[in-house]
């Protein structure tokens, strides 16, 4: 089972559009069986998918008492937030939850796991199962210290992996506005802070199909209304690159 984390240390960037798109992508393909787990205790993303199937809460993923009965079938699979993640704060909130992840490898192809905006154990429990990390960001004047908080945190967890490296597949700029001035010296300045090395090679444009897409709960391309085919062909080749990349790692490396 490959596992992509998308993850920011803030609110508001984009990672609730990107984590749901991408799971609904990789769903797209016949017999491929794919995991959602929102670890975001807003439960943004469970709201999104609440179509569909449910395959139980993310919370029971670090409760060894809770059973887990993940359906083993073709399709997507969310594991919903719910009030008890605000309850994980302990060391061995993270273990448990460790352990009772590998059941569910051989029950699914991919696992998309969202993160809330700071960084607790959930976080960390996500960062220590990751194959992958991708991480949207806005290009506002604190982007930079966003992105430092974030290989920061990177760095953390690679230390709970017992040193094995977090396969970062850079920082993708989100809901841009190409035609405002400060947001392109901001992008400029975040690429020139962090290093070309450690920036994605797209970014998503702010489009309001975006905004209907959530509130149909369905990706994009599934829309109708104006600027619904413009946006699925801006967004389609970036998330089919995130997988790309993804599934060329090594996966004994994580």
């Amino acid at each position: 089972m490959r596992t992509l984390v998308v993850s920011l240390l803030k609110g508001g960037v984009g990672k609730t559009f990107l984590a749901t798109h991408l799971a609904w992508f990789l769903a797209e393909q016949a017999g491929r069986r794919v995991a959602f787990i929102d670890l975001d205790p807003q439960g943004s993303s469970t709201r999104r998918l609440a179509i569909e199937r449910q395959g139980g809460f993310a919370a029971d993923l670090f409760d060894p008492e809770a059973r887990l009965g993940p359906p083993d079938a073709p399709g997507l699979t969310v594991f919903a937030a719910d009030a008890r993640l605000q309850m994980i704060k302990a060391a061995q909130d993270v273990r448990d939850f460790l352990g009772r992840y590998r059941t569910l490898c051989g029950h699914f192809d991919h696992c998309v796991i969202d993160t809330g905006p700071k960084w607790d154990e959930l976080t960390l429990s996500a960062m220590a199962v990751a194959d992958a990390v991708i991480a949207p960001v806005q290009v506002a004047e604190d982007s930079i210290e966003c992105a430092k908080m974030l290989l920061t945190a990177l760095k953390k967890a690679e230390g709970a992996r017992g040193g094995r490296k977090v396969e970062f597949l850079g920082l993708l700029p989100s809901m841009v506005n190409p035609f405002d001035r400060r947001e392109m010296d901001n992008a400029v300045k975040l690429t020139r802070a962090v290093g070309e090395a450690m920036m994605f090679p797209a970014f998503i444009k702010a489009r309001p199909t975006y905004k209907h897409s959530a509130e149909h709960h369905q990706p994009v391309w599934r829309e109708t209304g104006s600027g619904a085919q413009a946006a699925a062909d801006e967004i389609r080749p970036i998330l089919a690159e995130i997988v790309r990349r993804m599934d060329s790692r090594d996966p004994s490396a994580a």
